[in-house]
């Protein structure tokens, strides 16, 4: 398992490094404000992948190694078309995506949806590496045609704007799509539809707490973008788009261990392993992201101005302001993870829910407020405004996690037994190793 987990913090270091180059390349060739339009195309993107998960997504997870694969394949194919097409609808309707990129919104999200179903599928079986090589492939391609695109631009004249971005976005994920089309072919088979309606409906119920708490989740994190951009202008919300990305790039090294715990707990159901090793991953990641986020706390202004361009050094107080909440978010992914890996869906929702209910309560008095003075300061309200929200789901998270395990404060002492038991976790699955069966 450690090697695992290392394996995908490898993968994941990298696609970061990748598509930070990426951002570099976009604030210098489209400004605050052509990133703040790409940041509204993409969350309106997110909203969808939101909808269309409500059947299938991180419930395939869990969901996989204990049902028939043909049948919740074909049920989150067909509930990803009937909700994308009724997202759509809903963001022209309410003017959260401007309307000259709503078709391309739409065929973008079949894409990325069918890519989404068939990771779940694959991380459920525990195929780390196919997992990995996927994500890394849609950031390399992504990265290897915007280069092709500026060195056309710059020796022949091509032009390059918004929408050349966005198809670049689009073919990066058609690639990989195609590719895990063949492992799908290869490792799910039909059977039959017997009992097809009795799955939806297990579907469903999970699937509903998922997304519920996914949608509450990512509104957590993005209503401050329509806020900014309703109080304050684009411009500015380039500058925070930037901030959040930057604070949340730490994000990967919990982000890379959940994608095994999520697996590792979902197959092995002993109520005491999953705890121990909860705990264990917790404190792990706890003690290496407050060594992170001290490193993005000592950079100064001048370092993101001279790297992303003179106007992003104001993204250096939002991510200031973030950091806080970033500790918070590493440890909630943790414990999170537990009660999904245990189906208890419904106290990640829970969690999620009291977390926007703190960012719409602040963002609608306290960001209001501010965005009346210096746009900086908004900004920087807004990046507090986060952390407070993203605390509160822990705190939440936490106290449920010690009624759940009856957890006392010695369990969250470092111990030799959690060097012990993380020891003991290794498998013999690398990254470039074939999958072992008794996993």
């Amino acid at each position: 398992m450690t090697e695992k987990i290392l394996g995908t913090f490898l993968n994941r270091l990298l696609t970061t490094a990748i598509m930070f180059a990426v951002i570099i390349i976009n604030t210098n060739q489209f400004g605050p404000e052509g990133t703040g339009t790409i940041a509204i195309v993409i969350l309106g993107l997110t909203l969808l992948q939101v909808l269309s998960n409500f059947v299938g997504g991180s419930t395939l997870v869990y969901l996989t190694p204990q049902r028939d694969n043909f049948q919740l394949l074909m049920l989150s194919y067909a509930w990803m078309l009937v909700s994308t097409s009724i997202g759509v609808c809903l963001l022209d309707q309410f003017d959260l995506v401007p309307d000259e990129y709503i078709l391309f919104l739409f065929i973008l999200s079949i894409i990325i949806n069918v890519y989404f179903i068939h990771i779940g599928i694959i991380q459920g079986k525990e195929d780390i590496k196919l997992y990995n090589l996927l994500q890394l492939t849609q950031a390399v391609l992504l990265i290897l045609l915007l280069g092709v695109t500026l060195f056309l631009h710059h020796h022949f004249g091509w032009s390059i704007h918004i929408r050349i971005y966005l198809r670049l976005y689009l073919i990066s994920y058609l690639v990989p799509c195609i590719i895990s089309c063949f492992y799908i072919r290869q490792n799910v088979s039909y059977q039959s539809f017997d009992g097809i309606w009795r799955m939806f409906g297990e579907m469903v119920k999970l699937g509903c707490w998922t997304q519920v708490a996914n949608l509450a989740q990512l509104l957590t994190y993005r209503t401050n973008y329509f806020l900014i951009q309703r109080f304050i202008n684009d411009k500015s919300l380039g500058i925070y788009d930037l901030g959040s990305k930057i604070s949340e790039a730490v994000l990967i090294i919990p982000k890379s261990i959940c994608v095994v715990e999520y697996a590792r707990i979902s197959n092995n159901q002993d109520p005491e392993y999953s705890k121990l090793l909860t705990l264990s991953l917790l404190k792990f990641v706890l003690a290496v992201i407050l060594i992170a986020v001290l490193v993005l706390w000592l950079l100064p202004a001048s370092f993101f101005g001279f790297i992303f361009g003179p106007e992003y050094a104001e993204s250096k107080p939002v991510i200031n302001s973030l950091l806080p909440g970033i500790v918070s978010l590493s440890c909630l992914s943790i414990l999170s993870h537990y009660f999904a890996g245990h189906g208890k869906f419904y106290i990640n929702a829970i969690g999620s829910f009291i977390g926007l209910a703190v960012t719409v309560a602040l963002g609608f008095t306290w960001l209001s407020g501010a965005s009346k003075t210096d746009p900086v300061h908004a900004l920087q309200i807004a990046g507090y405004i986060s952390s407070i929200a993203y605390t509160c789901t822990f705190v939440y998270t936490l106290v449920c996690f010690v009624i759940q395990t009856k957890a006392v404060p010695h369990d969250f002492m470092i111990t030799r037994e959690d060097f012990k038991l993380l020891k003991e976790s290794i498998s013999s699955i690398s990254l470039f190793h074939k999958k072992d069966s008794s996993c």
